[in-house]
C-alpha cells in the first residue's frame, strides 16, 4: 500500500486479496483428492517456507523508514524503486538534501512517540482502533463460523467450498468498483449490515429447505468477504505510517480470535437451534453500525504521522461546520 499511489491502492489491495479466493478453490480441490488431514495440512503448510525465504528480498517501506528517522536506508529504497521503474533522471535527482527538504514536516512529526499505547490511548486513534478491530473480528467470526460447518447445510461440502471461492472473486471485484465509486465508509457499513441481515434471515427458513438456506448463508459470506476486502484497504488508510502495521497487525490478531470463537458458537445450538445464527447475524450488524463513526478516506493521501491524522480530522470538522454565506434581500 505504501509503495502505491492513492489512485491505485484499491486495485492493488484487491488483487492481493484475490489470492485468498484462489486459495479457497484450491483447498476444495486438494481436500477432495487428499482425504488424510495430516497429509493435507502438510501440503498446504510447506509453501509458506518459500514465502519466508523470498520475503527477505522485499523492499522495506521508504515512507516508514523516513518517518522513523532511517533516512539513508529510505533514500536507498527510493533510488532502488526509481531504478526498477527506469526513471534514471529521478534517481539521479534523489539526494539527501532533496529528501530533507521534501519530508521536513514528516520529520518533525516523528518526534511524537509511536507505540501501541499511542494507538489505544489517543482519542482519535483509539476510536478508529476499536471500530476497525471490531470489523476484523466480524470477518473471522462469521466466515470461519459458517464455512467450517458447511456439512450442516446438507449439501456437498467440497462443492460448496469451491463455490464460495469462485463467488469470492466477483465479490471482491465488485467491491473494488463500488469503493472507487461510492467511497470506503458506505461500502464498509453496507456490506456488514447486509451480511448480518442475510444470516438472520436464515433463522426464518425451515431445515426442510436446504437449498435456500445454503443460498442465504453464501450471500451472508459473500457480503462479509466484501467487508473484509474493504477493511484491508480502509484500515490502512485510517492510521499513520508510524503505526499502520501495528494497527493492521492488531486487527489480524483479533481476526484470528474471531476465527477461533466462530466455530465454537455452534455448540450453543444445544440450548436453542437458532442461537448460533443469532450471534452470527448480530456481530456484523453491530460492526456495521460502529463503522458509521469512521471518517471517509477516499482520495486522501496516506497520513504519515499522528499530526497528519489530526490535521485531516480538523479539516473535516471545519468543512462540516462551515456554513455557506447567504445573501438576503428584503424589499420595502
Amino acid at each position: 500500500m505504501e509503495w502505491t499511489s492513492a489512485q491505485a491502492q484499491t486495485l492493488m489491495m484487491t488483487l492481493n486479496a484475490l489470492g485468498f479466493s484462489v486459495g479457497m478453490v484450491l483447498l476444495a480441490g486438494v481436500a477432495y483428492g487428499v482425504r488424510n488431514w495430516v497429509l493435507l495440512q502438510l501440503v498446504f503448510s510447506v509453501p509458506f517456507f518459500l514465502v519466508f525465504v523470498y520475503s527477505w528480498w522485499l523492499a522495506e517501506s521508504a515512507r516508514w523508514l523516513i518517518t522513523i528517522g532511517r533516512l539513508e536506508q529510505g533514500l536507498r529504497e527510493l533510488q532502488r524503486a526509481a531504478a526498477i521503474n527506469r526513471k534514471k533522471a529521478v534517481r539521479d535527482a534523489l539526494t539527501m538534501e532533496v529528501l530533507l527538504s521534501t519530508m521536513q514536516e514528516d520529520l518533525r512529526g516523528r518526534q511524537t512517540p509511536a507505540s501501541l499505547s499511542t494507538l489505544l490511548c489517543t482519542r482519535i486513534l483509539g476510536l478508529r482502533t476499536f471500530v476497525t478491530t471490531l470489523c476484523w473480528f466480524s470477518f473471522g467470526f462469521i466466515f470461519f463460523g459458517l464455512t467450517l460447518d458447511l456439512q450442516a447445510l446438507h449439501s456437498n461440502t467440497f462443492l460448496l467450498q469451491a463455490l464460495l471461492g469462485l463467488l469470492d472473486i466477483p465479490a471482491r471485484i465488485a467491491t473494488m468498483m463500488l469503493l472507487n465509486r461510492l467511497g470506503h465508509r458506505p461500502i464498509q457499513v453496507a456490506s456488514l449490515l447486509l451480511s448480518g441481515l442475510f444470516i438472520l434471515a436464515n433463522m426464518l427458513v425451515p431445515h426442510e429447505m436446504p437449498f435456500l438456506r445454503a443460498i442465504l448463508a453464501m450471500l451472508g459470506v459473500w457480503c462479509v468477504v466484501s467487508s473484509f476486502t474493504c477493511t484491508t484497504i480502509y484500515s490502512g488508510e485510517l492510521f499513520p505510517t508510524t503505526l499502520r502495521m501495528t494497527a493492521v497487525g492488531l486487527g489480524h490478531m483479533v481476526n484470528r480470535g474471531g476465527a477461533i470463537l466462530g466455530p465454537l458458537v455452534r455448540l450453543l445450538a444445544v440450548y436453542h437451534p437458532s442461537l448460533p445464527l443469532l450471534l452470527y447475524g448480530a456481530v456484523p450488524l453491530l460492526s456495521g453500525l460502529a463503522a458509521l463513526l469512521l471518517p471517509e478516506t477516499q482520495g486522501l493521501p496516506l497520513p504519515d504521522t499522528l499530526q497528519d491524522v489530526q490535521n485531516q480530522a480538523v479539516k473535516k470538522a471545519l468543512h462540516h461546520t462551515r456554513e455557506p454565506s447567504v445573501l438576503k434581500s428584503t424589499q420595502f
